[in-house]
C-alpha cells in the first residue's frame, strides 16, 4: 500500500536563501566536490538547521518539500551519469551538497562515479536489468546502501530533479517489520556475507572465494532499537542452518509487508536512515529522450556509533572520498 512518509515543508524564505547562496557560489567557481564549509554563509547554515532533522527513528525516513524551489532547471536528463557535470547543474549540486552537510560528513567512493560527492541516479541502457540505481526494467530490490562496507552511509539523501511517471522510492524499516525476538537474535549471527554491487566493478571481482568471505550480522542493535545491514541480491549465506534461512526469508517478507512508497516529486528531498530502513524501487520504462527520472544522491555519515567489530572489515578495498578543509579532495582508508 502506498502511503506518505513523514514530511517537512521548508519555509520559502529558507529556500530562497539556499537558491541565492548556491547560485552565488556557482558564479564564484565553487563545485560540490570541493566546497569548503567556510564558504557557506552562516545565516544560510543556521536557517537550514531549523528545517532539517534526522529521519524518524522508527520509520527511518523523512521527506522535505520545497527546499530546492529557487534553483535553476539543470536541463535534460543525461544519457549517463558521467554526462551530468555541466554548468547548468553546478548550482543544484552545490545546493544539495550544502543541505547534506548540515546532517553530517558528506563522502563518495573512489570506485563509484569517479569519486563525486553528488551522484546522478538516472536510467542507463546498459544497466537496465542490473541491481543498481541506473536500472529500470527490473525492480530494485530491498537493500541497505553500500551494505558491503563498514563505512557505508548512515543517512542517504535523494533529491528529485524530475520524475515524469511518478516512480517513488520504496522504504521499509526493520523496526516496523514485526519480527520476533527470536528471529532478531538469529539474524544477529554473522552468517551472511555481502559483496559489492555491480556499480563497483573492480571491487566486485575481489573476495569471490566463498571460503575467504567474512560473515556479518544482518541485524545489529543500537541504543534505540534494532538496525539492519541487508542486500540479498549480493549476499552469500555462509551457513546451512535452517533456522537462519527461515529468519532471513521472513525478514524479506516482513519488509514487503511494512514497506511504503515515498513519492519523489521534483524538488523533494528524501532522507533515509541507512541503519534503520532499506529502500528499493519498482520497474519503469525510460524514454532516453532527456525527460527520464533523475535523482541526485548524497551519502552522509552522521556522528553515530556502529559495532566496533566493523572497524576490522576491509570493505573489499573500496575507499571513501571526502573534501578536506582546504577544499581539495582527500582519500581515506
Amino acid at each position: 500500500m502506498t502511503v506518505l512518509a513523514d514530511t517537512a515543508v521548508a519555509d520559502p524564505e529558507i529556500a530562497r536563501l539556499l537558491g541565492e547562496g548556491a547560485r552565488a557560489l556557482a558564479r564564484d567557481g565553487a563545485t560540490a566536490d570541493e566546497l569548503s564549509p567556510l564558504a557557506v554563509p552562516p545565516d544560510l547554515d543556521q536557517a537550514l538547521r531549523t528545517v532539517l532533522r534526522a529521519p524518524d527513528p522508527l520509520t527511518g525516513r523523512l521527506v522535505v518539500r520545497g527546499l530546492l524551489a529557487f534553483l535553476p532547471d539543470p536541463g535534460p536528463t543525461p544519457a549517463h551519469w558521467s554526462d551530468a557535470r555541466t554548468e547548468s547543474t553546478r548550482a543544484l549540486d552545490l545546493a544539495v551538497r550544502i543541505v547534506a552537510s548540515t546532517l553530517g560528513r558528506v563522502f563518495g567512493w573512489t570506485g563509484q562515479q569517479e569519486g563525486r560527492l553528488v551522484h546522478n541516479i538516472l536510467p542507463t541502457r546498459e544497466a537496465e536489468h542490473q541491481q543498481v540505481g541506473a536500472s529500470s526494467a527490473v525492480p530494485l530490490y530491498w537493500h541497505s546502501e553500500d551494505a558491503f562496507h563498514p563505512e557505508r552511509a548512515g543517512v542517504l539523501m535523494l533529491a528529485c530533479v524530475r520524475n515524469p511517471t511518478g516512480v517513488g522510492s520504496r522504504v521499509a524499516s526493520v523496526r516496523e517489520a514485526g519480527l520476533t525476538e527470536r528471529q532478531l537474535r538469529v539474524l544477529e549471527r554473522p552468517d551472511a556475507a555481502i559483496l559489492p554491487d555491480d556499480s563497483y566493478p573492480e571491487a566486485s571481482r575481489s573476495g569471490q572465494d566463498p571460503a575467504a568471505l567474512r560473515g556479518i550480522p544482518t541485524v545489529w542493535r543500537s541504543d534505540d532499537g534494532p538496525c539492519i545491514r541487508y542486500d540479498p541480491s549480493y549476499t552469500r549465506v555462509l551457513t546451512d542452518d535452517p533456522e537462519f534461512s527461515r529468519a532471513y526469508e521472513e525478514l524479506g517478507r516482513a519488509l514487503d509487508r511494512c514497506g511504503t512508497t515515498v513519492p519523489n516529486e521534483p524538488g523533494d528531498l528524501t532522507l533515509i536512515d541507512n541503519d534503520v530502513a532499506v529502500h528499493g524501487r519498482v520497474p519503469f520504462r525510460p524514454r532516453y529522450d532527456g525527460t527520464d527520472r533523475w535523482l541526485k544522491r548524497v551519502l552522509i555519515r552522521p556522528n553515530r556509533q556502529r559495532p566496533a567489530v566493523e572497524s576490522t572489515e576491509d570493505g573489499f578495498g573500496q575507499q571513501t572520498v571526502a573534501p578536506s578543509a582546504n577544499s581539495t579532495l582527500e582519500t581515506r582508508p
